[in-house]
């Protein structure tokens, strides 16, 4: 049966949804809440890190569901399960029944999350001509910097009357996503569409660049953590602003992510994948730097910014720059890889750094680390340059 064709601009839209509700409301829209979460108790200040760490252990084991689940479940099916998955998630955390609770809501949510970012950009880009393949998929990403702004804006208008009221508000941005997209999951394939005759191996000088940029892009998830998962609560409990503040400090992340999601498909076409690839890495480095500099909130803010354009940039760069190197025809396995391995970096950095905070570290100390890893991050990205095939620089 021939599947439906859908309107590229639809599909982008529709796309832009998912992508902002896998990224976005399955795992940052989290942040803006944390420092409600501790003053009211539900939470400590390590816990309400361990929480994020169950979310990236939900993620963890969608990813394994993403890759392996497409073998006897159509990806329509398992896509609109992960929306449901993300719903009913969001939708637990609205009771405080403990800490175990919390924790199950959190992995589900994360659970839903990873199918929509592994599988949306083949699904949303084959409804879009090759020429605008790119910038689509730039569009696409900045979905989540999108929903984040909007979330942290909109969030303290709620957390004004509880934090259920928080959750829920989450968790109706999730149904509206799930209503725009519902009908492009119809347009995903079946089991016995999926088959496909066996690849070949991905030869050895294309192997090692994706193996180097894969591990970049583990190292990016870890150190993303102390920004992603702390900001708010340290412009709370360290810099002194108020809860309504600190959660709207975060928009900036937000509108970083949108500006540099939305730009990743444009510099990818000026100067080449892996040139623009290597040049936010340099900026990932420069936004913890900032915030070692000085407790200033405005250049803590500036930095907001500019781990919310490193992050989507990120992303939609590194899904690009796979496609590049594995071909399109293996992007979809290598990709849900290398997310998977994005995943095991965000749980990593979420336990890790959580369990450091609890033996006495502070917010500070994390982003010290966080700085480390992310400029090795950038030297492997430096060093997929020089090992990657000519044609694919």
């Amino acid at each position: 049966m021939a599947l439906p064709h859908r309107n590229p601009v639809y599909a982008t839209l529709a796309g832009f949804a998912l992508i902002g509700a896998g990224l976005c409301l399955a795992r940052y829209a989290y942040t803006p809440l944390i420092p409600a979460l501790i003053h009211e108790g539900w939470a400590t200040k390590s816990g309400a890190g361990f929480l994020g760490g169950f979310n990236c252990l939900g993620y963890i084991l969608g990813c394994g569901a993403a890759l392996g689940f497409p073998r006897w479940m159509s990806i329509r099916r398992l896509l609109r399960i992960s929306l449901i998955c993300l719903v009913v998630g969001l939708g637990m955390c609205a009771w405080n029944g403990g800490f175990a609770w919390l924790a199950l809501g959190r992995a589900i949510t994360g659970f839903g999350g990873a199918s929509l970012v592994i599988h949306t950009p083949a699904v949303a880009l084959a409804h879009v001509p090759d020429a605008w393949k790119k910038v689509s998929n730039g569009i696409l990403f900045s979905g989540a910097g999108t929903l984040v702004m909007v979330i942290s804006l909109c969030l303290p208008i709620f957390l004004a009357y509880g934090v259920p009221e928080g959750w829920l508000f989450e968790a109706g941005v999730a149904v509206a996503a799930a209503i725009i997209a519902w009908p492009l999951t119809g347009s995903a394939s079946q089991p016995a569409e999926q088959s496909s005759p066996a690849l070949p191996a991905l030869e050895s000088n294309r192997r090692r660049p994706l193996t180097l940029i894969a591990v970049a892009y583990f190292l990016a998830a870890v150190g993303i953590i102390p920004h992603t998962l702390f900001l708010s609560d340290y412009l709370h409990r360290d810099l002194g602003t108020s809860m309504a503040e600190a959660s709207q400090l975060f928009a900036l992340v937000g509108a970083g992510s949108l500006v540099g999601a939305a730009m990743s498909g444009v510099l990818a076409r000026w100067w080449g994948t892996l040139a623009a690839l290597l040049a936010n890495y340099v900026i990932g480095a420069a936004a913890v730097a900032m915030i070692l500099l000085s407790g200033s909130v405005a250049l803590v803010s500036a930095s907001a910014v500019l781990i919310g354009f490193f992050l989507m940039q990120c992303v939609a760069l590194t899904s690009v720059r796979t496609s590049e190197i594995a071909g399109p025809e293996r992007h979809p396995r290598w990709w849900g890889i290398l997310t998977l391995g994005f995943g095991l970096g965000l749980a990593a950095g979420s336990y890790g750094f959580s369990g450091l905070l609890s033996l006495g570290l502070d917010y500070l100390d994390t982003f010290r680390i966080a700085q480390g890893i992310l400029i090795l991050a950038l030297l492997l990205c430096a060093s997929s340059w020089r090992r990657a095939p000519l044609e694919s620089r």
